[in-house]
């Protein structure tokens, strides 16, 4: 059984470390590269391109993450308290992956599509996209933010 909790710690570690390396590399590296490197249609292109694969990563580190937390708890590794705020936390980050990935950036994109097709300037466009890409910002920052505690609470609970 022991080789089995190792394994689990080990994969769940790296579910973590996977997530939120992959969160900052996008929003660090790879977002301002591609909006310096590229013409802001083609940077736009390839950032819509790029969305649901980067949410899709999330996701599956989310159902990844509850099922070590749940084997985890099973296996006396994590007490209670560190397994429910875990589970929570990673449940909350897997439903803002969701949300982001089947809501909110096809939203975004079909704005950033009219304001494109539109002859005048779009005011009301540019509004509505704005205020997206800043909720976009902020579920990212907070998903980014929960997945640096899920790595404290997993070092803070003496789990590896």
């Amino acid at each position: 059984m022991r080789a089995v909790t190792q394994a689990v710690k080990y994969i769940y570690l790296l579910t973590l470390a996977v997530w939120v390396g992959s969160i900052i590399f996008f929003s660090f590296v790879q977002a301002p590269t591609v909006f310096k490197a590229l013409d802001p249609e083609n940077a736009a292109k390839l950032q819509r391109a790029t969305f649901p694969k980067y949410y899709m990563v999330g996701i599956v580190c989310a159902g990844l993450g509850i099922v070590c937390v749940a084997v985890l708890l099973a296996a006396n590794v994590f007490k209670l308290p560190v397994a429910v705020l875990s589970l929570l936390l990673l449940a909350g980050m897997g439903s803002l992956n969701v949300w982001m990935r089947q809501g909110v950036a096809p939203q975004m994109a079909q704005v950033r599509e009219a304001r494109a097709a539109a002859k005048a300037p779009a005011e009301e466009l540019d509004k509505e996209w704005k205020a997206l890409h800043r909720l976009s910002v902020q579920v990212n920052g907070a998903v980014l933010f929960s997945g640096l505690v899920l790595l404290w609470v997993l070092v803070y609970s003496k789990a590896v």
